[in-house]
């Protein structure tokens, strides 16, 4: 059975550990730190404050989803030699194999969701607006929630606070390059701070206008800008006839021109609300690893998608 088999490398693993130095001799020789992280925006971040003394281990591929990914026997074997493993709450974190590095005690396990105050996951959420025409409908939907939302490196300020909580765990696995960690600490917040301005001043003319996504991946990024999500996928699954109906009467009222989706996950509905509203489609991929190149394109993106009028897409 797979379970039989992940706790069977696990046990490998912690025995292999026993057998020889992982982190203690790392601290004052060459040898880099191998720490591990779920998905690819983590990776710049301890990037960034790491430097040249950590390799990173990503477990989930840039194709891949993570709502539906499930590492393999080797990655796991991997994680298990690592210094440390940063958890960010994606979906396949609560699993056995996960259990099962967690009960070992082998290796730290430090969740950057410390000091964060997690959002719901927004199912399907439609909000009172004005339409495009500067009308306000009064128009209110309930939410429906599915559990917090584990996207919490799409909002600098956000991404400011795990900066923090990833220097802190670097620092007490690796005493002797504290002040390297430090000062990577102190440089990658200030290019947050200087990354939320510039995003200020693309969205704040754009204040509580909604942007349509086929997965909502990007509520703590509408948050922070003030803006509103609105999700056409429910609780992970494709909306039924009458809620795409809704979602495109919503669409229209609004006079929304671009639907985002994202590369790991078919989002049909988005392409059929899109055609239906004379709309188009544009890929926003909340997993890119430049993860401040990618906020900012995103607000770009955003700010296009309210510049243009329902004539630019007719015929």
């Amino acid at each position: 059975m797979r379970l039989c088999g992940i706790y069977l490398l696990v046990g490998a693993a912690m025995l292999g550990a026993t057998g020889c130095t992982r982190s203690t001799d790392r601290q004052s020789g060459p040898e880099k730190l191998t720490v591990a992280v779920s998905v690819a925006p983590q990776a710049w971040l301890v990037k960034q404050i790491g430097g040249d003394r950590i390799d990173v281990l990503t477990l989930v591929a840039p194709a891949d989803n993570p709502h539906t990914y499930q590492p393999s026997d080797a990655q796991v074997s991997r994680v298990m030699q690592a210094a440390a493993y940063f958890r960010i709450g994606v979906p396949f974190e609560s699993g056995p194999w996960f259990e099962a590095i967690e009960s070992s005690r082998k290796v730290p396990i430090v969740d950057v969701r410390k000091d964060i105050t997690l959002r719901q996951m927004e199912s399907h959420s439609h909000h009172e607006e004005e339409d495009h025409h500067g009308h306000d409908h009064g128009h209110a939907h309930e939410h429906q929630h599915a559990g917090p939302d584990p996207h919490i490196w799409l909002s600098p300020p956000l991404l400011k606070t795990q900066a923090g909580t990833i220097a802190d765990a670097l620092s007490e696995i690796d005493p002797a390059n504290r002040s390297g960690y430090d000062r990577n600490r102190a440089a990658v917040q200030q290019r947050l701070d200087d990354l939320d301005a510039r995003i200020v001043e693309l969205l704040e003319p754009l204040s509580n206008r909604a942007f349509f996504v086929f997965h909502p991946a990007w509520g703590y990024f509408a948050d922070a800008y003030g803006l509103k999500q609105v999700a056409i996928e429910i609780e992970g699954k494709q909306p039924s006839d009458a809620e795409l109906t809704e979602v495109q009467q919503e669409a229209r009222r609004l006079g929304i021109q671009v639907i985002f989706v994202q590369p790991q996950i078919t989002g049909q509905a988005a392409h059929a609300v899109a055609e239906a509203v004379g709309a188009r489609v544009e890929t926003l991929d909340p997993l890119a690893e430049d993860v401040a190149g990618n906020l900012l394109g995103a607000a770009e993106a955003i700010a296009r998608s309210h510049q243009e009028k329902p004539s630019d897409n007719d015929g």
